[in-house]
């Protein structure tokens, strides 16, 4: 076993495939955006109801927005990297 990758994340080791196009993969993005947004609603029901979510399940909850987080800046940087920049057309750089 690869002792590097003995204790990683998924998110740790997440690449957007080279088969991918360039540019910014926004459907991707937008639906990282909501997963996060939908835990993030379980976790805020737990504030606003009567039932409590036990430590483990918050703490899931927080653990799973930080690795949503990272595939969204996967994404990101993937866009930026493959995207070609805008001429620039007069003015101070």
């Amino acid at each position: 076993m690869n002792n590097a990758l003995s204790f990683a994340l998924p998110e740790d080791i997440l690449s957007v495939s080279q088969r991918a196009g360039a540019g910014v993969p926004i459907d991707a993005i937008a639906c990282a955006i909501e997963r996060a947004d939908s835990v993030l609603t379980l976790l805020e029901d737990h504030f606003e109801g009567e039932s409590r979510l036990s430590n483990r399940v918050i703490a899931a909850v927080i653990w799973d927005v930080r690795g949503t987080l990272g595939l969204i800046k996967t994404l990101a940087l993937h866009g930026d990297t493959t995207s070609v920049p805008a001429e620039h057309k007069g003015g101070a750089l």
